[in-house]
């Protein structure tokens, strides 16, 4: 659609579009809601990418106080894993990486005592396991090794996952209030307009013209305003967006590399000063509509 105005439209509302705050106040209002979407975009990516791959993880435990009988146990343990069918990877942590897993809870002097540390070993899946799966599994491991205990990722990262949906509602109700105040800013500056070209709708009134006619000329003024506006908030954000990921991934590559946005997330990110733009042209026509219904 051709935003651009005629020539008699610019001589009856005459204010350029770079005369009025409008723009500049829809380019911060889109620049913090295209940081919220990124926010809440990364968030669903983070949580759904993660959950996937924690439904699929276990850690065996083998709670046995013999050294001796503890690493056979978990030999037979791990030669009995790779044959279990639905198991795509097991790898037995060893006992220093324990004891460093341990050390910042228990403290070293009572790691150093006679206390004894279990035999873990993390198992993955090729799909989440089921609760029978893992009777079948406990069953098949009891044999072997009868103090064995299962825990499925899945289970204590619960909590963590909780409050990630629960940022997830924070980010989309904070998208939503950006749009109304938006959409608010839109009705102030049409209705101002509005009054300072009253005399001269009036005019047009008296020439046979109509409602319609009226506001699409505030229209066509708000969508170029909008999209303006739309433009530099959203190139500022992606930069800012941009500078914040490559940050992240060089203080944590093997943490947060996997967490970057998406080409589906920048595409959405993309949509949002279009989505603005029609919904600030619609916003003017209603204002436009009904202010000229109680006007003339």
């Amino acid at each position: 659609m051709d935003f651009a105005l005629p020539a008699h439209d610019r001589k009856i509302i005459p204010e350029g579009r770079l005369s009025g705050p409008m723009p500049w106040i829809i380019a911060i209002m889109l620049f913090l809601t295209t940081l919220v979407a990124a926010a809440g975009l990364t968030l669903a990516q983070a949580a759904q990418q993660g959950g996937q791959d924690l439904s699929r993880q276990i850690t065996v435990q083998i709670i046995e106080a013999d050294p001796t009988q503890r690493a056979a146990s978990r030999a037979a343990v791990v030669r009995n894993l790779r044959k279990f069918k639905g198991v795509i990877s097991v790898d037995p942590v060893t006992d220093s990486d324990v004891r460093q897993l341990l050390e910042p809870v228990l403290g070293a002097d009572i790691l150093n005592g006679d206390i004894p540390i279990p035999a873990l070993i993390d198992v993955r899946f090729d799909t989440p396991p089921t609760a029978a799966t893992l009777d079948r599994l406990r069953n098949v491991l009891g044999r072997v090794a009868p103090d064995i205990r299962l825990d499925p990722h899945s289970n204590w990262m619960a909590p963590f996952y909780q409050l990630m949906n629960m940022l997830l509602l924070l980010a989309g109700a904070m998208f939503l209030l950006l749009l109304v105040a938006t959409c608010a800013v839109v009705v102030l500056a049409v209705r101002s307009t509005l009054n300072t070209h009253r005399a001269t709708i009036e005019i047009m009134h008296l020439m046979g013209g109509t409602d319609m006619q009226a506001a699409r000329l505030f229209q066509r003024r708000v969508a170029l305003d909008a999209l303006l506006g739309g433009c530099v908030g959203f190139g500022a954000a992606a930069i800012t967006i941009v500078t914040l990921d490559n940050g992240f991934v060089a203080a944590q590559p093997g943490l947060l590399s996997g967490d970057a946005l998406s080409v589906s997330g920048w595409v959405i990110l993309a949509l949002i000063p279009l989505a603005v733009t029609a919904l600030a042209m619609l916003m003017a026509r209603f204002t436009v509509i009904s202010a000229l219904k109680k006007m003339l």
